[in-house]
């Protein structure tokens, strides 16, 4: 029995990948199952099940314990990324929505890809790295060779009919299409490249930017940029369902202020640096700041000492990615008057 993996971000490289994927399997194995699975528990049950088939295994969203037993076990897998704000923009494209849903599930998907960006035994395959590269008849070699199939040349070409080396059903007479034609010959909602989100709305564009490009994997630099979380990515506590204002009126009743905004990161050590401003006089206030996601994951009682800006560090640790986080501001008593604005998070990778 084989199982062949592959992982991927939401995208044109991804949907791309997962066709050659099961084009390399077709032609290597005949008969294959088709794991579409984030847990391990679903690998695990194929794994000790009476049928000793082959299979495919393709996740975008894969669990923490799943992405540390592919590492460990030094397997050959594929990983297909691309620049996240062109993964929103194909979000956008094929759900005709533009909301941060888009910006929630591409973040869940690069938090819990990144313990495979950097193993060894994988085949990290980038969209703007091979769109300019030769025919795609190269992109599957490579595939072959890294997952050792051995295909045939006669397999290699009943391979590439799937991954759009045939116009209208029919071979194509000269070379192989590059990745973008042929992306776009087999893809719902193909879009080419851009990075820049132009064609999405200006606030969700500016999400993607603050909250994705930051973790994009596969890229990795001298110094670890900063995750931003605006102010208008959260929900109000006073009309649940709706974004945040530019100010909080804390007139009223102790209650939950803030709360959201449910996107992800990685596993690991984290610093989340809260900022706010009281701009009217809520001398005596406390206010408590918790950070949930499976579990509570930090707390912070913070009382403002007159009027002006505000920083709270609360240092947490994330073990399961693909549980959303929620920063939730209580006011722990009731206020004759006073403001808040100028709410945002911060998160950066503890030292």
């Amino acid at each position: 029995m084989t199982i062949l993996c592959g992982f991927g971000m939401p995208g044109v490289m991804s949907s791309w990948g997962f066709a050659a994927l099961h084009a390399v399997a077709r032609e290597a194995f005949g008969a294959y199952t088709v794991l579409a699975a984030d847990r391990i528990e679903d690998l695990r049950e194929f794994i000790q099940s009476p049928e000793k088939e082959h299979a495919v295994l393709v996740s975008q969203y894969p669990e923490a314990r799943l992405s540390e037993m592919i590492v460990r076990t030094n397997a050959p897998f594929l990983l297909f990324l691309e620049n996240p704000v062109d993964a929103v923009s194909y979000l956008a494209r094929c759900t005709e929505q533009q909301d941060l849903s888009l910006v929630r599930a591409v973040s869940a998907s690069l938090a819990c890809l990144e313990p495979l960006a950097a193993a060894p035994a994988g085949l990290v395959m980038r969209r703007n790295d091979v769109k300019g590269t030769d025919g795609i008849d190269w992109l599957l070699e490579r595939i072959d060779r890294h997952l050792d199939t051995r295909l045939a040349p006669e397999q290699m070409t009943r391979a590439l009919l799937h991954v759009g080396s045939a116009v209208s059903g029919e071979a194509r007479t000269l070379a192989p299409p590059k990745l973008e034609e042929a992306a776009a010959a087999i893809i719902a909602g193909y879009i080419p490249p851009q990075g820049d989100g132009a064609e999405l709305d200006p606030s969700l564009r500016e999400a993607a930017e603050k909250l994705l490009l930051p973790l994009e994997l596969a890229r990795f630099g001298t110094t670890e940029p900063t995750v931003s979380w605006p102010a208008w990515t959260f929900f109000s506590g006073d009309q649940p369902g709706d974004y945040l204002g530019e100010t909080i009126d804390l007139t009223g009743a102790a209650r939950c202020l803030v709360y959201g905004p449910y996107f992800h990161l990685p596993v690991g050590r984290w610093d989340a640096k809260l900022i706010f401003d009281i701009e009217e006089d809520c001398y005596g206030q406390i206010f408590s700041v918790e950070i949930h996601s499976q579990d509570l994951l930090g707390k912070l009682r913070v009382c403002p000492q007159g009027i002006g800006s505000f920083e709270a560090v609360i240092p947490i640790e994330i073990v399961e990615p693909k549980t959303p986080i929620e920063v939730r501001v209580l006011m722990e008593g009731g206020a004759i008057e006073g403001r808040l604005s100028r709410w945002s998070a911060d998160w950066r990778r503890a030292a």
